[in-house]
């Protein structure tokens, strides 16, 4: 006879609104059993991280509001939960991995939750080692956690989740700022945890990597649960209910249509020739004689391992880094980086390092205030982002894909002539992500250049017309993106070597 399985947590008739703003969750009833894999997806703003926060003990513990029905963890109902036994209990991973990071150098971020509950020091050192090497940070142990890439910090982020061991994972768009193989990685390590009796809840947006090992899909809209799937019933959906659903493509060939590459484009606006990049904490070169040109009004990809140096590329670009060897052109100038400050729009990966303002709106109008057209571009370009119902919020209240279309938002405020945007789809849902693709490409119509720097085949298949794709600190392919090509582009995409 089959043993029943044992329900780890329990919520009856929940809802939760945060203090000074609209309610999140909406009488939710879930329950999560033992060695079960469920995804919750579903639009930004959904109350996918509210869900998070109320299982991980970050609600009522950390962040305030009004909270009603029951929440049981493991029999307990989590007000009795002591703040520090919840990490004996749930391993957690943010969607932002800065904000759970306490130590500076990797290897002591990875041990700090088991020296807390004084694990011995030899099964620590074995542990980390054992993590290290199965998460592909090996490598990385003895590095600066500042230093990281994004990628490289979530998967810091995973390892320390894991070292206590506990019985139930829950996290947070894990895999938003992952390459392929890294997203594939994970996927494994969460396999491997299933596997062994762990109960895992994912809030995703990308689902394709999930589907393997899921037991169930939870949709939520406007802070309900509106739908549950099984994996098999998911791929069922028509590509139209998917859209209506605001999801993204669960399988890696999506639905959206692939850019059509024009012939006829503007004349070449940035032209990099034998580009040597390292900056100061490098001893060795980031990147290594790099050559390419951008046309006016052209969209194109940059893709690469995580930490192969693509931000950084962008950040030498825009004039944030100096060039140790080759030359930059702007309009058939060279430029030194000074120059290039302010002739080349930045958008930031992290958001919050560009949000200053106290409200929504009064971000887009930050230094534009004495243009007669400005207000009007900002109410467009918030209508068009569905950010316009909350431009009276202050930025630090929204969702994370709510700041990251936010900071798209600003930089199109600026009306640049070359726009760098890093991985501006991170954290998106597949209605927000078309809103993206579509202004991209209404962008490019007027002329505008846009360098991507992205994981997401998605965006690549539905935005750009050229992939750049780095490796071994050089620019190793140039594709066209087609239909004839499309195919090639995933094979590189979801075989990134990050290299020596």
């Amino acid at each position: 006879m089959t043993r029943r399985k044992k329900a780890i947590v329990k919520l009856s008739n929940v809802s939760f609104q945060y203090d000074d703003s609209y309610e999140q969750l909406k009488n939710i009833n879930l329950t999560l059993y033992e060695g079960e894999c469920v995804v919750v997806t579903g639009p930004s703003g959904s109350g996918k991280t509210t869900l998070t926060r109320l299982i991980n003990g970050l609600i009522p513990n950390f962040y305030e509001g009004r909270l009603t029905g029951t929440v049981v963890l493991k029999d307990m109902n989590v007000n009795a939960v002591e703040p520090w036994d919840f990490g004996r209990i749930v391993g957690s991973v943010f969607q932002d991995s800065r904000s759970q990071f306490f130590a500076s150098i990797v290897q002591d971020e990875i041990a700090f939750s088991a020296e807390n509950y004084g694990m011995e020091p030899d099964r620590i050192r074995e542990r980390v080692a054992s993590l290290g090497e199965e998460i592909r940070l090996s490598h990385l142990l003895k590095a600066q956690v500042h230093q990281l890439s994004s990628g490289e910090k979530q998967k810091v982020a995973v390892a320390s989740a894991r070292m206590a061991d506990p019985e139930l994972f829950v996290m947070d768009e894990p895999s938003a700022n992952l390459d392929m193989v890294a997203t594939k990685e994970l996927a494994g390590s969460l396999a491997t945890l299933k596997q062994n009796g762990k109960t895992i809840l994912i809030a995703e947006h990308r689902l394709y990597y999930l589907l393997p090992i899921a037991d169930r899909i939870i949709y939520m809209s406007q802070g309900e649960i509106a739908a549950e799937w099984t994996p098999q019933e998911l791929l069922a959906l028509k590509t139209q209910q998917l859209i209506s659903y605001g999801l993204r493509s669960p399988i890696v060939k999506g639905y959206l249509p692939a850019a059509e590459a024009e012939k006829d484009k503007g004349d070449e606006c940035v032209v990099l020739d034998n580009l040597t990049i390292s900056p100061g904490r490098f001893k060795h070169a980031v990147l290594e004689d790099v050559s390419f040109s951008l046309r006016k009004g052209e969209v194109v990809a940059i893709t690469g391992a995580n930490g192969v140096g693509k931000t950084t590329l962008a950040r030498t670009l825009c004039g944030l880094i100096r060039e140790r060897k080759g030359s930059i052109q702007i309009d058939g100038e060279n430029t030194t980086a000074k120059q290039r400050l302010g002739k080349i729009w930045f958008v930031m990966q992290d958001s919050d390092y560009q949000l200053f303002s106290d409200s929504v709106m009064n971000e887009l109008m930050l230094s534009h205030e004495q243009e007669e057209t400005a207000f009007g571009r900002a109410e467009i370009l918030l209508k068009e982002l569905d950010l316009w119902s909350f431009r009276e919020h202050h930025p630090a209240a929204l969702s994370g894909g709510q700041k990251q279309r936010l900071t798209f938002a600003v930089g199109l405020m600026n009306q640049p002539d070359i726009l760098i945007l890093d991985e501006p789809t991170s954290g998106l849902d597949g209605e927000n992500l078309r809103r993206v693709i579509k202004l991209i490409r209404k962008m490019a119509d007027t002329g505008v250049t846009v360098l991507l720097i992205t994981h997401d085949y998605e965006l690549v298949y539905g935005a750009c017309e050229r992939l750049l794709f780095f490796q071994n600190r050089r620019l190793q392919n140039e594709l066209l993106v087609n239909e004839e090509n499309i195919s090639a582009i995933i094979e590189l995409m979801e075989t990134l070597d990050a290299g020596s």
